[in-house]
Parts: structure tokens; sequence; C-alpha cells
């Protein structure tokens, strides 16, 4: 907070990031994980005394900013996945496949026919109810399906089971394990121990 270059100099300064969020309108993500209301002393506060607002040069915060992982999956399938810190905000996914080609972020999906040549698109706001929130309304997606089969006893809107996601997850650990110990990590040893699911 008190440092010289903290108003214009510098293109992480939390200071000036923060503070601009606050002087924008609406209050959401990710000044409300700073703080509860927007207030600017409550603001000072939590970056002087909390962690959001360490000087991104000397903090021991180890998270990476830039990542790159390369995945070979069953019969020779292959996915990239890039992360900048440093990006507009959002996200992109491309998937190319045999008949076609789909592109998309957090507004607008577009797939291309290989054998029409034809482009659809597909408006995601118009599709949702509600794309407010964390991950353009994935989260409230997530939870509403989750409680929804905890009320009814359904499970009709969960689309994927405890195997998916422990596939999912041992992924990003074994990227991870990757990064930290520079090689290549075959999904066999996160699977150490664990019984493998039977699509794995």
């Amino acid at each position: 907070m008190d440092c010289p270059l903290a108003d214009e100099r510098c293109p992480y300064s939390a200071k000036r990031f923060y503070f601009g969020k606050l002087n924008q309108s609406g209050f959401g993500w990710p000044l409300a994980m700073v703080i509860e209301e927007p207030d600017s002393a409550a603001l000072e506060k939590a970056l002087r005394e909390g962690p959001y607002g360490r000087c991104v040069y000397a903090c021991d915060n180890d998270v990476m900013d830039s990542q790159v992982v390369n995945m070979e999956f069953e019969d020779g399938i292959t996915a990239g996945f890039t992360l900048s810190a440093f990006t507009p905000h959002g996200r992109k996914v491309r998937v190319m496949g045999s008949k076609g080609y789909l592109e998309g972020e957090e507004q607008m999906i577009r797939v291309l026919d290989f054998l029409s040549e034809q482009w659809t698109e597909y408006d995601v706001n118009k599709l949702a109810a509600d794309m407010t929130g964390g991950h353009g309304g994935g989260d409230q997606g997530l939870m509403k399906a989750f409680f929804g089969a905890i009320g009814n006893g359904s499970a009709v809107a969960i689309r994927t089971g405890p195997d998916v996601t422990l596939d999912s997850h041992l992924i990003v650990f074994a990227a991870e394990k990757a990064r930290l110990e520079r090689r290549v990590v075959e999904m066999s040893e996160m699977y150490a121990g664990l019984k493998p699911p039977t699509n794995a």
C-alpha cells in the first residue's frame, strides 16, 4: 500500500487494481473475495493486513502465472491446456474432432460441421436462465443440480459420477506433479494405491 510504484507505475499493484474495481459499478468477483461490502476503509484495511495486498515481487505465493499442459489420452487423442494470468478475463476452448470443430468462450459457442461446411452458433446467455456469478454461471448450475439431487432423491441432473470426478482431479494433480518435477507423468502413477475407474 505504501510502495512508491503502487499508484501508476506498477501493473500488478493491488492498490490500483482493487481500488479501481471499487470505483466501478457492481460488486462481485474479485472484489468480493477481499471485502464483504463495497467500502474504501474496509478495502484499505484488508489490503494492509490480509494476503491480497502483498507485493507480487516480494511474497511467498508460488502459484504459477502461466502454464502449458499437454495430455495424451487413449487412442492417441491429444489435448493442450494453456493458462495465463495476464490475458483478458475469460476462458476459451477449441475442440477439433473428426467430423467437426468447436470453439467457444463464456458468451458464444460456434460449431463447424466439416461435411456441410456450415457454422452453427449458440448464445450461451440465451440458453441459460442465470449466467451470473462464478465461472459464467457454472458454479450455480453445479450447486443447483447437487441440491436438487439431494432434495428429490434423483441424480438425473448430475451429469458425471465419482469416476469422472476422480479422473479430472487426478489429471490436474498429475499436471502439477509434472510441473514441479519437470517430467512426464503417467496416469498409472496417480492411480497407484487406488482402484482405477473402469473407463481409465
